[in-house]
Parts: C-alpha cells; structure tokens; sequence
C-alpha cells in the first residue's frame, strides 16, 4: 500500500511543501514513484517520516536527524550531548536574564514614574558588566555592593553633585576641594572592588567606555578625566617628603601630563597577564617598553628622580591604594622591564600610574 504525498500530509499533520523539501534533501525519499511522476511512500517511508517527527520534538536541526536515521551505528550520544549543552547554555542565558529583570524591577519599584529609557538605562549598565567581568568577578561586585549599597547611594549621589559644581565653578583639578573629592571617589571604587586592583581598573575602563553609565551616574568622560587629573595631582604630593624642593618642579612640568596614559597601559598588562603570556614574549615586551617610557617621562626623564619615585611607590602603601597596581602585577611587568636588553638598573621596577 502506497499514500500519495497530500494523504500522507493530512494523516501526519506536515504540509505537502514540507514533504517536498524532505524529498529534495534527501530526508525522506519515497520508495517509489507513479507513471505520472507522483511521489508514493511506503510502510517504510511512513516509518521514517514518524521517526523524523520525534526527533523534531527535540528541536534537531534536519542535518542531525538525517545523520542519526542514515547512521545505525552511532552518533545518537554526540547529538544529545550536543544538545544538553545548547540547553544548559539557555539555562546560564535565562538565568542571567532573570537576574538582570529583577534587579530593574526593583529599580522600577523605588521610583514612582519610571520611564522607559530609566528602564533601559538600568538594563544597559547591567548588561555591560559582563563585557568587563568574569562571572565569578560579577559575583564579589554584587556581594560588595549588597552589603553596603545603602550606604554607597547617598555618598556617589553628594560626590556626583559636588563634581559638577566644582566643573562648573571652573575649579582647577589642582585645588584642594577637587583632590579631596577625587580620593573620596576613588576610595569609593576601591570599596567596592573589595580593595582588588584588578577590578579597580576594569571599573574604570567600563565607566570611561559605556554611555549608559554616563547617563546613569551623571559623569560623563570629561568627569572620569578631571577625577583623574585631581587625583594624580593628589598623589603627587605624596611624594614631597622623598623628594628635594626641585624634584616637586620637575614633578609638577611633568607628572600629571602623563596620567590619561596610564589606565589603558595597565588594563593590557594586565590582560597579559591574566592570559599567562610569558613576560619576555613579544606582547609584554612592546608594553614594557611603552611602560619603560612612560614612566621615565612623569619624572621628566630624570633618571634619579624616577629611582625616587620607584623608592617611594615600593615603601608608601598609600601611593600604591588606588592605582591599578598590586604586587602580582608589579612583579609580572617589573620582570618584563628587567628582561628588556641593556635596561639600567633603576628600570627594574615599575611605579605608580598617578
């Protein structure tokens, strides 16, 4: 007994067109054919047509079925596997998705008229975590953040306020009203990094590149930079009790002009490092010496000045608070400096962005 192509599409349900395309893929070919060129399936063909249709119901691609029907001898684990991790895949996807609308829901809930770019504005930031943080990363930053979440909020909204009025007035990142914010503020990054370096700079890099964060803190790049330049103009007079009254005018010419420079060099070593890459491969070596230059030109290329700075960033823990730079790292791009041929002595060791 043999159907025609439109019975057996009305006995399984399927469209003639989806039998066709079966036929012309070679999924599904009936047996045998009429005098005028119609399609006949047998009780074999409805067989395998059955067995396709179960096999949909596993969301195989037709390529994988074909493969599992033509293949008696194997194949079925690796497609199941295959398909166990797509499914654990949505799984971490919803998962994370849940995480991020309920923590927008709760946003939403605080105000009494949200609108739908605070919506997507909180969902924007949320999202853009993950291009800067591991998961485990994203962990420590929400364990930091619930634990004193309540007592960041006020403190990031007075800082905000106090940033714009000290741009507005025109203040110099000099006065000391801008340094004493600018240490508040990077305190308060510190905090929520849970005092890691590391997170510290990718931070930074996320507030410098997303503009949802722009528009959601209310500080654009030109804050981030005039936060930057204040702070490295407060690190700076962390260095007058190891250095003579001409050093500090040296200092002074130079060290803050080096200071946009800094964050981005650090963020690659780091990179570098994170991946393993040996500190005398061609990698570490061009950001050692991009690290090498740079450091020499904060001190205005005075060799015994930057011996000083080194001195003092390795002595003073509170040079190192707040500058990207822990020991792992110095030691990993203190090595790639020292393995640099014909390296004086006093390079060996790397020193403070700021």
């Amino acid at each position: 007994m043999f159907l025609k192509i439109g019975e057996l599409a009305r006995r399984t349900g399927l469209t003639v067109r989806a039998l066709r395309h079966y036929d012309d893929i070679a999924l599904l070919v009936p047996s045998e054919r009429s005098s005028g060129g119609y399609r006949l399936y047998g009780r074999k063909d409805v067989a395998r047509l059955y067995r396709i249709q179960a096999l949909r119901r596993l969301d195989l691609p037709l390529a994988d079925i074909q493969q599992l029907l033509d293949d008696d001898a194997g194949g079925l684990s690796e497609v199941v596997a295959r398909q166990v991790a797509q499914l654990d895949d949505e799984i971490l996807r919803a998962s994370a998705l849940r995480t991020h609308l309920l923590a927008v829901q709760g946003l939403l809930r605080a105000s009494e008229e949200p609108g739908i770019d605070d919506w997507l504005l909180a969902l924007e930031s949320m999202v853009a975590g993950a291009k800067y943080f591991s998961d485990d990363e994203q962990r420590t930053l929400k364990t930091q953040r619930r634990g004193s979440a309540d007592a960041m909020a006020p403190e990031r909204a007075e800082l905000s306020a106090c940033l714009h009025s000290l741009v507005e007035a025109g203040a110099s990142p000099e006065s000391p009203q801008a340094q004493a914010l600018a240490q508040r503020w990077i305190a308060l990054l510190l905090e929520e990094a849970g005092g890691d370096e590391g997170l510290l700079m990718k931070l930074y890099a996320m507030h410098w590149n997303e503009p949802s964060l722009h528009a959601l803190t209310g500080v654009d790049r030109a804050g981030i930079r005039y936060i930057s330049h204040a702070m490295a103009f407060a690190r700076l007079q962390l260095y007058a009790p190891y250095c003579s009254e001409e050093d500090m005018a040296t200092l002074r010419r130079h060290y803050v002009a080096q200071t946009d420079a800094w964050p981005p060099l650090i963020a690659e070593v780091r990179q570098q490092m994170t991946a393993k890459a040996p500190t005398h491969g061609p990698a570490m070596r061009a950001l050692a010496l991009r690290w090498q230059a740079l450091s020499l030109a904060k001190a205005g290329g005075d060799a015994a000045l930057h011996a000083k700075l080194q001195q003092a960033f390795r002595q003073d823990a509170t040079l190192r608070a707040g500058s990207g730079i822990d020991e792992a790292l110095a030691a990993y791009v203190g090595q790639a400096i020292a393995q640099l041929g014909g390296t004086p002595a006093l390079m060996n060791k790397p020193e403070s962005p700021q």
